[in-house]
């Protein structure tokens, strides 16, 4: 210890003499002083080492002593205003201390500020971390005290500069400890037990390790982004991989300095597991197998990743075992889980069939808590994987059906050879499956002898194979609710639901030109009115046989208006292009007063075409849709052009010659009853015309005054 140094202590130690021998009110006087000295002297040190550098003195003081000592007198002087309360002596003291504690937050945060490059430097990067932390909560403290705001915003600058250098220090790092490479279709994990210098190779003074490294991470929240990129590439690049093909190569490498994991290799494709190619005994060889090198990664990652990190870092392990659990689960759960539950639910007693499941499982016991684990919740819950298994099984093979390019048609109703659901359930049939008296069927129909108008068969028309299947499917699940037990009844039911669901999600989807093609627009319609018919008493037989409370909720009467409303909304896209086209086509004939002798060609050639268009959709209609509809599609065409023929006629006055020109020249109109039009009651040939096609007597009002015209 030099002179200066025994002579700067002695005055210290006379001063604090001095400073207890003045009686209360002095040494509030003198700690006020002191607290303005100090505030004055922590501010130029701020100032001087982040901004201005005023002198070396000040550049190099540390106000944190000088804050630190005037704590203690502060304390002295509280025992002295305590011995002897006064509200004016207890609110100066008050005030002082408010004011210190402003003064030593700010000399605090100074100092872990000023610290952190040489730290960097040094390699103490949990330093580093501890200080930012610590630095931050301060100035959260300052900003609600009352300070200069100039020192403040130069504390904050810093703070933010000091943060974002340390951050770019871990992210160095971090890359360097923990890489993932890939090289062709090999991918590489290295693990770097310690780094020795930055990126500049400037030696540290000590060696960075990976519990110094997750430190930091913790402390900046950084390490569970870190820990999720891991994951992701740990999932993505090695356990998935490894779940499909456990044969693929896997190799760890180990030296003193750090480790590399690799996977794959150049050249080489591995066998990829497809879990319905598979027997019970290859599905239990292939778990074996997956558990296997399964163990090799999760030790990597005990062993290598966390390299002599002690239990402080056990909440990160814990984190990444849940997060790699939770991304390989629902895949294990898929293609390892479900083909080893039994078909029959006579065999879910047996639990044994679990065994290989459990035994993958445990090698994550280490790695993941055991009440997170799921596959020993499945084993104590086989029926209702079974349950789950079934109805994915059953809504698989609907979406197959339904997504299938098959745009075949088959004729149903009337002749056709599909069972009528209804008239099945609610009739008896006769002798070989016809009808009671008073019943008309087609092939393998049955209606009841109540309902001899056929108010409950079908109609004849056209509808696509995949609604033929999808009924012929749900008739056939539905009989399994009561082959298979009551305790999956439920399963079928609304396995049922589903796949009337996936009808109305796929085909419209998968049949997008149903504005611009009428018949594929036609079929959908068709389907649509073909499920509801057969959704109105679909089960109704063997509601008997369900459980009760089954019974008393499972119906699908409630399905029919969604796909009514989806009938509708396939219709009358193409019916609204339809008659555009024929309004376009009209041309003049849309138009009031221009009926001449000069456009009679032109306005014939109009009329033929526009009827063209109307017998092009009328003919696929036709050759499609129930007779009811074809009628009633075929009126809302016509009535276009009736309508506006009809309203051009009443508005000439013509004479005798010109009368029978205008009846040969609307003669296509007339003959789109005989062509398009099938009456079903020989005497009244004409009574279809009018109750489907609204505008056609105002027609032929029209045509008997021209002809009555031409014939004067």
């Amino acid at each position: 210890m030099n002179r200066s140094q025994r002579r700067s202590r002695r005055e210290g130690a006379d001063s604090d003499q001095s400073f207890e021998k003045q009686s209360v009110t002095s040494q509030l006087t003198t700690l006020e002083r002191l607290v303005e000295e100090a505030r004055a002297s922590t501010y130029e040190a701020i100032n001087s080492h982040h901004r201005d550098f005023l002198s070396i003195r000040v550049y190099t003081h540390d106000p944190l002593d000088e804050a630190a000592t005037l704590n203690d007198k502060y304390e002295a002087t509280s025992t002295f205003v305590a011995a002897t309360p006064s509200p004016d002596l207890i609110e100066r003291l008050d005030n002082i201390g408010h004011s210190l504690k402003a003064i030593v937050r700010m000399a605090k945060t100074h100092a872990n500020l000023k610290d952190i490059d040489d730290q960097i430097l040094h390699g103490d990067i949990a330093v580093c971390a501890s200080s930012i932390v610590e630095a931050g909560e301060m100035l959260s403290e300052i900003e609600d005290m009352r300070v200069s705001e100039q020192p403040l915003q130069v504390l904050h600058a810093q703070f933010i500069k000091k943060r974002a250098a340390v951050r770019a220090e871990l992210e160095y790092l971090s890359d360097e400890m923990i890489r993932v490479g890939e090289t062709g279709c090999v991918h590489e994990l290295n693990v770097t037990y310690g780094v020795m210098s930055n990126y500049d190779n400037v030696p540290y003074e000590n060696a960075v390790t990976l519990s110094d490294l997750f430190f930091a991470l913790r402390e900046l929240d950084g390490v569970r982004t870190r820990a999720d990129m891991l994951v992701t590439a740990l999932a993505d690049h090695w356990l998935q991989p490894l779940l499909r093909a456990p044969s693929t190569p896997l190799s760890v490498s180990r030296t003193k300095l750090g480790a590399t994991m690799s996977i794959g290799a150049f050249g080489r494709t591995s066998t990829v597991f497809v879990p319905s190619a598979l027997d019970r005994d290859q599905l239990v060889q292939h778990i074996a197998d997956v558990q296997r090198v399964w163990t090799t990664v999760l030790q990597f990652v005990r062993d290598d990743l966390f390299h002599e990190c002690d239990d402080d870092h056990s909440d990160v392990y814990a984190y990444m075992g849940q997060k790699l659990w939770a991304r390989v689960w629902p895949i294990v759960h898929d293609e390892l889980l479900v083909p080893l539950v039994p078909d029959n639910v006579d065999a879910l007693a047996d639990v044994q069939c679990m065994v290989p499941l459990l035994e993958l499982e445990n090698a994550w016991a280490e790695l993941v808590p055991t009440d997170t684990l799921c596959v020993r919740n499945a084993a104590r819950s086989l029926l209702q994987t079974y349950v789950s298994k079934r109805r994915s099984d059953l809504l698989t093979t609907v979406a197959s059906i339904l997504a299938s390019d098959d745009a075949n048609v088959v004729v149903v109703g009337g002749n056709g050879p599909v069972i009528d659901v209804l008239a099945e359930h609610l009739g008896k049939g006769g002798k070989n499956g016809k009808g009671g008296k008073g019943g008309k069927s087609g092939k393998g129909t049955m209606l009841p002898e109540e309902d001899a108008d056929g108010a409950l068969h079908f109609p004849r028309c056209s509808i696509s194979v995949q609604a033929q299947l999808l009924v012929e499917f749900a008739r056939e699940t539905i009989g399994f609710a009561q082959g298979d037990g009551k305790r999956t009844a439920a399963t079928y039911v609304h396995a049922v639901r589903d796949a009337f669901s996936l009808y109305r999600c796929l085909m419209p989807s998968q049949w997008s030109a149903l504005s611009v093609d009428a018949k594929r627009a036609f079929i959908v319609f068709n389907d649509c009115t073909y499920l509801s018919h057969h959704l109105t008493a679909l089960g109704h037989g063997l509601r008997e046989h369900w459980p009760r409370e089954l019974r008393a909720s499972a119906t699908f009467v409630d399905l029919i208006a969604s796909f009514r409303t989806l009938a509708r909304e396939s219709m009358s896209p193409v019916l609204q292009r339809t008659r555009d086209s024929v309004v376009r086509e009209l041309g003049l004939w849309t138009q009031r007063g221009w009926l001449n002798e000069a456009v009679l060609d032109d306005a014939e050639r109009r009329l033929i075409v526009a009827c063209g268009c109307v017998t092009q959709v009328a003919h696929t209609a036709q050759a499609h849709l129930p007779s009811r509809v074809y009628l009633s599609v075929l009126g809302l065409l016509v009535d276009v052009v009736v309508g506006h023929v009809a309203r051009r006629l009443s508005e000439c006055v013509v004479s005798d010659t010109r009368a029978r020109a205008l009846v040969r020249l609307v003669a296509p109109v007339l003959a789109l009853e005989s062509r398009l039009f099938v009456c079903t009651l020989a005497s009244q040939t004409r009574a279809p015309v009018a109750k489907y096609c609204s505008e056609w007597d105002g027609l032929q009002t029209q045509i008997r005054r021209l002809s009555t015209a031409g014939t004067r």
